[in-house]
Order: C-alpha cells, then sequence, then structure tokens
C-alpha cells in the first residue's frame, strides 16, 4: 500500500498549504467561514499528529489527534507534525492492523486518506487566496477510490451512483447496488463535488442532497 508517490504527494500538498499560511495566516477559507487558514492548519495538523499516533500506537478504538498549545506558533506546529508523520509513515507497515474508517483498516489505508486530506485542504488553503488548483489525479483517485468505505455509510439511504473520470478513463460505482445514474467529468471535479466544494459536476438531486449534509470537520 505504501509508494513514494503517496509520500511525495503528501509532503508537497502539505508543504504548499504552509506556504499559504505563511503568506496570510488570517486570510478566511471560504470552505469555513469561520476559519482562518491558520485554524485550517490547526485542523489538518490534528489529523497528522493523529495519524502518527496511530502508526505507533496501534489503537483499535478511535483516539483524538493532538493540538497546539495555546503559545505554540502553528506555522512551525504544522510543519514539524508532518514531518513527523511522513518519517513515521516511511517507518511503518503498511499492512499493520489499527482502527480505522473502513474495512480491515491498516496503516496503509491510513496512508491512503492522509493523500486525501493533504490535496483536499491544499486546494481550501488555495481557494482563500482565489487560486485553487485542480487535485492532483492522485489525490482525486485516492478520494473515490475510499469514498464508498469512508462517505457512503454517512450519507443515509442513497441509491447507488457511477461516476466516470473522463480524463484518466477510469469509473467508480459508489454505494451498492445497481447505478440508478451516472455522472461525467474530471477526477478533480468529481471528488470535489462529492466534498460540496465548487465543480462543474452536477450531481443527482438526491447526491447533492446528501453530500452537502456531511459534517464538516470539527474545530
Amino acid at each position: 500500500m505504501r509508494s513514494t508517490e503517496n509520500l511525495d504527494v503528501i509532503r508537497s500538498e502539505g508543504g504548499r498549504i504552509l506556504e499559504l499560511a505563511r503568506r496570510d495566516p488570517d486570510r478566511v477559507v471560504p470552505q469555513y467561514p469561520d476559519w482562518t487558514v491558520a485554524d485550517l492548519l490547526s485542523h489538518i495538523g490534528s489529523i497528522l499528529g493523529r495519524t502518527t499516533l496511530i502508526c505507533r500506537e496501534r489503537p483499535t478504538e478511535r483516539i483524538s489527534g493532538p493540538r497546539p498549545s495555546e503559545d505554540a506558533d502553528v506555522l512551525d506546529w504544522f510543519e514539524a507534525t508532518l514531518a513527523e508523520m511522513l518519517t513515521t509513515l516511511e517507518e511503518s507497515d503498511p499492512d499493520t492492523p489499527v482502527w480505522g474508517f473502513w474495512p480491515g483498516p491498516c496503516i496503509g489505508l491510513w496512508e491512503r486518506r492522509m493523500v486525501v486530506e493533504a490535496g483536499v485542504h491544499r486546494w481550501d488553503a488555495e481557494q482563500a487566496f482565489g487560486e485553487p488548483e485542480p487535485l492532483l489525479d492522485l489525490v482525486a483517485v485516492s478520494g473515490l477510490d475510499e469514498f464508498t468505505d469512508m462517505w457512503v455509510p454517512r450519507m443515509g439511504e442513497v441509491p447507488a451512483l457511477e461516476v466516470k473520470a473522463v480524463d484518466l478513463g477510469r469509473d467508480w460505482l459508489l454505494g451498492a447496488g445497481t447505478p440508478e445514474a451516472s455522472v461525467s467529468g474530471t477526477a478533480s471535479d468529481l471528488y470535489l463535488r462529492l466534498m460540496s466544494r465548487a465543480s462543474a459536476v452536477e450531481l443527482p438531486q438526491e447526491w447533492a442532497a446528501a453530500v452537502d449534509a456531511l459534517e464538516p470537520p470539527p474545530r
């Protein structure tokens, strides 16, 4: 499950978020209007820190992530947290079973989740500066690969949906059963819309309502 490409993407996307935070940590994040870029950095850092703890402690139940202390420089804390998590992933066996959101959770699936977290939140940070670039292919594909196990169970009763990434020549069946509808778009636009972000993709009404009702990340 581990790959150099995964770790390189986490490193580069995390570095881009940090670069933007250094430009203006007080910039409001449109995706989360109550947050500044510094708040977003704190949120992502907590997720990265929890992944480090999961790799090291191998819990079988959900655990909370660390938060920066009140007197900490959030930017420095995030940079150190990101570096520590990458080192820990490099040193961990991806097949090790741990607690997770998916069937058969293991450290390797957390590595995939960190690719998605870093990539989507890089988009959020860039949006704060009016500079959102499409998700990297690896980010979008990783998100689509995990969607049925990660998000569909939180969406209530929704019919299966087929999504087709026209730029990659790939498709996914989201949910169980025969799909009642199909949507097409770039892999980036498909996953951004499924994460309730600006996109050229239009979802069926039932799916649009379900994904837009998903809980935002906790502060």
